[in-house]
């Protein structure tokens, strides 16, 4: 596998990830008829909260894996980066539509993300100087 395709599979996920949640967010509007906002109702508001997490993470995520990949990043480091990213956005958006507290998905996802974030803008950091 080469960085490029390394990327676009990882783009891919991330992409099929959010459009799950944005046709969870739709679902529940049009079951409950709530064109606008949240209307109160829980599932709504965390369907919503899942989405917006995911689009506020995985872009500047993947930026990064391209940057690593036009920098000539190690192939093992783009993956390290991109499975970490792509498994904790699917466990957070799992943990958060089901349930309002804590869960395992949710925290394990999250720190996940916060991980690969982290491995991605060292690893760019590295690969610039």
């Amino acid at each position: 596998m080469t960085a490029s395709a390394a990327i676009a599979l990882y783009t891919g996920l991330n992409v099929l990830i959010i459009l799950a949640l944005i046709w969870q967010v739709i679902g529940h509007r049009r079951r409950e008829k709530i064109s606008l906002g949240d209307g109160g109702h829980p599932p709504l508001i965390r369907a919503i909260r899942a989405h917006a997490n995911a689009t506020e993470v995985a872009p500047i995520a993947l930026i990064g894996l391209l940057a690593m990949a036009m920098a000539n990043a190690p192939l093992w480091a783009i993956h390290v980066g991109g499975l970490s990213l792509t498994i904790g956005r699917a466990l957070h958006a799992y943990g958060l539509s089901r349930s309002e507290g804590t869960s395992f998905g949710r925290m394990v996802g999250m720190v996940l993300s916060l991980t690969a974030l982290l491995w991605i803008g060292m690893t760019c950091l590295f690969m610039a100087f």
